[in-house]
């Protein structure tokens, strides 16, 4: 019962959207030759994220020109409104949201209260040869006005590397919104944005990093045992060494303005020659190059999930690993029988789903810790997904595609006959709310 709850509480809203989308269709006048050349584009729905209460699910209208649409979908992915215009998040750089990757995504976020949502959106950035070049900034939706603030922007003049802002994480109390910031060369740093400091958009400074390697920012849980204390945020960090030593992967913690001894510390660091030595003898080689990702924390904060891998390209030898909170009792939790396993999600506190590689599509596989077994629950089109928060649905990105005068999404469920219970915060806002912004 608590799973079919998920997909069909909010049903009253169902009658005020179908209104409001009637409303939207009848109230702009477009004439023929416009009708036409819309009703020629095509689009796939991409980058899908699910609200804290599993309620709906945001995700992005790519267009076949290119441009981009925020829309927002009922659980059972029937009703679709769009939240904005399409417009072109940035025409140098492709939007990818898929978890089949070494470095940190693109995608959305929903506040704690899922009122509003985080995004990227084009920033241009003008040099002193007067040349132009398309970079991404931050900014915010107000889901019930329609209002759009900016988040996160580059001061002007650009001076520094990072011309690229993606991958917002909003910290469970709502203060703080971490972010990854890429430069044309893959550099990486980690920006957290105080919310309630009131500071500007262009005045966020990157957390120092001397090797410019760092991404996968993610918050612990919240739990009412943490109630009166800072959030903490966990993230990646390269050590980049001389050419002729392979790099060291790290898992950093930090937690932004506590003053506290060890408030920024290390959880974990893999090197190289304790990665080799976990492995049979005829299975190590000299030339590794580590890579962590896909950190995620367990719902009490006590441990964490990830992958690693000694071949970033090669997705057949992602590993899924666990440790603790203090960095104690790692160990490597998914098979080596050639398959990969990455992108890792918690299951309650016993269990880790995972995507892993199945021709052109992703098994999701799940590992039983108690136990010691996995198995899998199903097969999905892409690493383009997000679990429910309650883990029962796994919604995804297909590569179908439609055109706009077609009703529905090219988004997919699949039922993942798990269940693991979830807090869910007491501010909604009702679907039949969502506002169509104009301008």
């Amino acid at each position: 019962m608590q799973r079919y709850s998920l997909l069909q509480r909010g049903g009253r809203q169902l009658i005020w959207l179908c209104l409001l989308i009637s409303w939207v269709g009848c109230g702009v006048t477009k004439s023929p030759s416009q009708k036409a050349k819309l009703s020629s584009l095509g689009f796939r729905d991409i980058a899908p994220r699910w609200s804290h209460d599993g309620r709906y699910i945001a995700f992005l209208r790519a267009l076949t020109n290119g441009q981009y649409q925020l829309c927002v979908v009922d659980a059972r992915l029937h009703h679709v409104v769009p939240l904005l215009r399409p417009e072109i998040i940035n025409p140098d750089r492709p939007f990818n949201a898929s978890r089949e990757s070494y470095s940190s995504p693109d995608g959305l976020a929903w506040s704690p209260d899922d009122r509003r949502l985080a995004i990227e959106r084009t920033e241009w950035f003008r040099f002193e040869d007067g040349e132009r070049m398309p970079g991404t900034g931050l900014w915010l939706l107000d889901i019930a006005s329609g209002a759009l603030t900016p988040l996160a922007l580059h001061k002007t003049p650009y001076h520094s590397l990072f011309y690229f802002y993606h991958t917002p994480v909003w910290s469970p109390d709502g203060r703080y919104m971490a972010f990854v910031g890429e430069g044309v060369n893959g550099q990486r740093a980690i920006f957290v944005h105080p919310l309630h400091a009131h500071q500007l958009p262009q005045e966020i400074p990157p957390r120092f990093d001397a090797y410019t390697q760092s991404d996968w920012p993610v918050w612990r849980p919240m739990l009412p045992s943490h109630a009166n204390s800072q959030p903490v945020l966990a993230f990646r960090q390269g050590i980049v060494h001389a050419l002729a030593a392979p790099n060291t992967e790290t898992i950093r913690r930090l937690q932004p303005g506590s003053a506290q001894l060890g408030a920024a510390a290390e959880i974990v660091r893999v090197r190289a020659r304790d990665y080799l030595a976990t492995l049979p003898a005829k299975q190590r080689f000299p030339n590794i190059a580590l890579r962590i990702s896909g950190i995620v924390w367990r719902p009490d904060g006590r441990a964490l999930a990830f992958a690693l891998t000694p071949d970033a390209l090669d997705f057949h030898r992602y590993e899924i690993w666990t440790v603790d909170a203090q960095g104690r009792h790692l160990r490597r939790i998914s098979p080596r029988d050639g398959r990969g396993y990455f992108a890792p999600e918690w299951i309650g506190l016993n269990k880790v789903g995972a995507l892993s590689p199945h021709g052109s599509r992703f098994d999701v596989v799940v590992f039983d810790l108690s136990t010691g077994q996995h198995w899998v629950v199903g097969t999905i089109d892409s690493a383009d997904m997000d679990w429910s928060p309650d883990r029962a649905y796994i919604v995804y990105a297909t590569a179908q595609n439609r055109l706009l005068g077609e009703r529905g999404t090219t988004l997919k469920l699949l039922e993942t006959g798990l269940y693991a219970a979830t807090q869910v915060a007491s501010t909604r806002v009702p679907l039949g709310r969502l506002l169509i912004k104009k301008e």
